[in-house]
């Protein structure tokens, strides 16, 4: 029997049903077939800057055509990297992991944007190196940084083999192979994230479980990040808890974080994990853009924050914009595609377009360009 506070969830989720829910045989984590067409028509059509930036990302998902995997073998383990390793073979796994999963994105990508089955077929040769290699487990027992370094990777991996959904490449055979290790992985990350989970690393488990959620076609691993009011760890309650009614950190919920609550790059860092939840929500017919509640939501705690990006307040302890930790910010790039804001376009242009995001969604500027005007959002 389903509980009134069950039944209550459900009714909520089906009023914030918003898009035609993605099928298991075509795209549906970032992009869907008719973003990915409209992005192709502006690149046949020579508009910039999806033309260029097009040509770059052609550029290097053609070289890595000529490039091998470099799966781990055994468990992920975290060492922290010390300098460059000479060899390629050599690099931490967290920098394997980086590489590869960067790459299957890109050449994802351009598959979806040409439909040229020779990045497809790299892109398969690259996840199924790491399927047979990798030991399918979430790696962690306790927090540290290792957490990050692998929720925060992964799921651009995930990513690129979405995109070439619909290959010839990408087999029943092999789609379950992949299905079968994500969802393995997803499922240890479910019952260890409690323990491991801290303000920083709980954003990237769910953007984790999420994403393999996609590749595993389990949409019940969707529900236990957005859609189940018993965890105390879903999108709403953690957004809740870490923000405050003025959308800025919860400096409370910071207390037990290694960075502080005012730290703008660190609200930034932790706002993006929603924001990529939400946008694979969105593709699943759910709207967590619009959540809110007493004043939080990520509407709001973007607006709190959009100011240090677009210089009307100097970022705090700086000086100014630092070079090197702008990568974050392209959230108002991603994000924003859901809300025509001058506020957040003023944004966007601060930081200087064409945008790049470091850690999953790659050429922004590409593949989620904000287009909108409209008027900013109310300031708090």
């Amino acid at each position: 029997m389903t509980s009134p506070r069950r039944l209550t969830l459900l009714t909520l989720l089906a009023a914030t049903v918003v898009t035609t829910c993605a099928r298991a045989d075509e795209p549906g984590m970032f992009l869907s077939p008719t973003e990915i067409a409209e992005i192709r028509s502006r690149i046949d059509a020579g508009d910039e800057p999806w033309a260029s930036v097009f040509a770059a990302l052609y550029a290097d998902a053609t070289a890595a055509l000529r490039m091998d995997p470099r799966p781990i073998e055994g468990r992920f383990r975290y060492t922290a990297p010390i300098g460059h390793a000479a060899d390629e073979a050599d690099l931490p796994h967290p920098d394997r992991l980086r590489r590869d999963s960067h790459i299957v994105r890109d050449l994802g990508l351009v598959y979806a944007l040409t439909g040229e089955e020779q990045f497809a077929s790299k892109a398969v040769e690259f996840v199924s190196a790491w399927v047979s290699s990798m030991e399918p487990s979430w790696p962690f027992d306790r927090p540290g940084p290792g957490v990050e370094a692998f929720d925060s990777t992964l799921p651009a991996m995930f990513y690129g083999y979405d995109l070439i959904a619909g290959s010839a490449p990408r087999t029943p055979e092999f789609a379950q192979a992949v299905a079968t290790w994500a969802g393995t992985i997803a499922e240890e990350c479910k019952l260890r994230h409690y323990t491991t989970g801290t303000a920083d690393t709980t954003g990237w488990n769910m953007l984790l479980i999420a994403s393999a959620s996609v590749v595993a076609n389990k949409p019940q691993d969707r529900n236990f990040v957005w859609g189940d009011t018993e965890n105390e760890d879903t999108f709403q309650s953690m957004l809740y808890l870490l923000f405050d009614s003025s959308g800025k950190v919860d400096a409370r919920a910071s207390a037990g974080s290694r960075y502080q609550g005012e730290d703008v790059f660190v609200a930034i860092r932790r706002l993006k994990t929603y924001v990529y939840v939400a946008e694979i929500a969105r593709h699943h017919g759910v709207d967590l853009y619009n959540w809110q509640r007493d004043g939080r939501g990520l509407r709001s705690s973007l607006t709190a924050y959009a100011p240090y990006f677009t210089g009307e307040i100097s970022l705090p302890g700086v000086g100014g914009f630092p070079l090197g930790r702008d990568a974050d910010a392209w959230v108002y790039e991603i994000a924003h595609t859901t809300w025509p804001d001058r506020m957040f376009q003023e944004a966007i242009q601060y930081l200087g377009r064409p945008g790049f995001d470091m850690d999953i969604l790659g050429p922004v500027g590409l593949t989620h360009r904000y287009r909108g005007g409209g008027e900013a959002a109310e300031r708090p």
